[in-house]
């Protein structure tokens, strides 16, 4: 882990993202791949590049531009790879899954119009398989492309991310150490941020997303960067520092949503309740993506505001059908929203599933909290224990641990590691934040 460190104050930081105006030529270098949600969902999933950070806008107009230009030549291979790359990353903008379905045929036409050597859509079909959570056909295509151009950023961010996804991650330090050695930009060093943060060395993650902010020149660039340290900065529980982060990040790009949730939520754990709800509204207005929905309606349910809340739950639940229709593997996510919220069988079964695809310690803990809601808690201690096998600094990993240690009987360690949630994020999660004060105030 150390080697990322030591190579990034040794490289003077030569490559920024590829930017979009680049992408419609050299197609080989575009990362458009759903990551880190995630923000993290919830507790995290990779990170999502800088290269990714544009407006609907911004997009459209690329988009529009390669459709006139492949009316002219259709049989303009590249073309119809970038236009693929460019609707997956629509999606990702915009919270509509249905632009999945249109990358799918653009990139199959690419493959039609040149079989043979397409790296640049075997990469926009990976970040397609990525972006519909699908990581181990993602890392299967991602491996093809390699084979044909080694040096792709992109190809190499998206083979980083499913490794990261799948649980795999002595192949995720290989990975990205090849990656800083060929590509030292900011997609490298925010993915090495992000392992370090796995690991649970806050400090490497911080220093790794500065070297990302110091060469973002762009706008779009530093909104992501000053967003993703905004996120160190919360899951520190440092509410005020990753406050100020984020303001700088939507100063520096309004556009970039990501910005504005973090102020929703920051304004929430500060007590500034009312800005947050202002916040959280015009973020799910801007764009509903299921993160966003589900931690609003929950802030309402903490404030006892049920009937809002309930209308939030009825915008999950649309947008479930939607992902789905538009082959997005939602089990994660669903798993831990169900096992919160009154269906644990569900809940638990779809855990299975995700736990089967892959072997992530987000899953994992997942896994746990299904099956300790469904009063398996034995099991559920040994999933829980082994998702924190990386030392992840999580508050959410520790709350599931607290809460599952209780139930076996053991009040000492399960108080001890609720008192460990709160200490790494007071308002980790308006509803369980306020649970694990209760369970200690017993």
């Amino acid at each position: 882990m150390l080697d990322y460190l030591k190579r990034a104050r040794l490289v003077r930081f030569g490559l920024a993202a590829v930017s979009l105006s680049v992408a419609l030529v050299a197609v080989s270098a575009v990362l458009f791949t759903q990551h880190r949600s995630a923000p993290r969902e919830p507790a995290g999933r990779g990170p999502v590049s800088a290269s990714e950070v544009a407006t609907a806008g911004d997009m459209t107009t690329t988009i529009t531009a390669l459709q006139q230009r492949l009316a002219r030549v259709p049989a303009d291979a590249a073309s119809w790879a970038v236009l693929g790359a460019a609707y997956v990353q629509q999606a990702r903008i915009t919270g509509d899954p249905s632009y999945y379905a249109k990358a799918e045929g653009v990139l199959r036409r690419s493959l039609k119009e040149s079989p043979r050597d397409n790296a640049p859509a075997l990469t926009g079909e990976a970040a397609l398989a990525a972006a519909r959570h699908d990581f181990a056909r993602a890392h299967q295509l991602a491996m093809q492309s390699m084979r044909i151009n080694a040096y792709s950023s992109g190809t190499m961010a998206i083979l980083v991310d499913s490794l990261v996804e799948l649980g795999r991650y002595r192949d995720v330090s290989r990975a990205l150490q090849r990656f800083v050695n060929v590509k030292p930009g900011v997609p490298a060093y925010t993915r090495v941020s992000y392992n370090y943060e796995l690991h649970g060395n806050l400090e490497g993650a911080r220093y790794a997303m500065q070297q990302a902010l110091n060469i973002a020149y762009s706008p779009d660039d530093r909104a992501f960067a000053l967003f993703q340290l905004g996120e160190l900065a919360w899951n520190a529980g440092e509410l005020k520092k990753a406050h100020s982060l984020y303001a700088q990040g939507r100063d520096a790009d309004p556009s970039y949503v990501a910005n504005l949730y973090g102020l929703a939520k920051t304004d929430a754990g500060l007590g500034h309740v009312d800005r947050a709800l202002r916040r959280y509204q015009t973020v799910v207005d801007r764009l509903p993506q299921p993160t966003y929905v589900i931690e609003y309606a929950d802030l309402l349910t903490a404030l006892g505001r049920s009937k809002e809340a309930a209308e939030q739950q009825q915008i999950i639940d649309a947008q479930q059908q939607l992902f789905r229709a538009a082959g997005v593997n939602l089990d994660l996510e669903l798993a831990l929203y169900d096992a919160s919220h009154g269906r644990p069988a569900q809940a638990l079964d779809q855990a299975r599933r995700a736990w089967r695809d892959r072997q992530s310690v987000f899953v994992e803990d997942a896994y746990a909290w299904a099956l300790h809601v469904n009063g398996h808690d034995r099991a559920a201690l040994r999933h829980v224990t082994s998702a924190q096998r990386l030392g992840t600094q999580s508050a959410l990993f520790a709350f599931h641990r607290g809460m599952i240690e209780r139930s076996l009987g053991d009040r000492a360690q399960g108080d001890r590691w609720l008192r460990t949630a709160l200490r790494l994020n007071p308002a980790f999660n308006p509803i369980f934040s306020a649970q694990a004060r209760k369970v200690l105030d017993r």
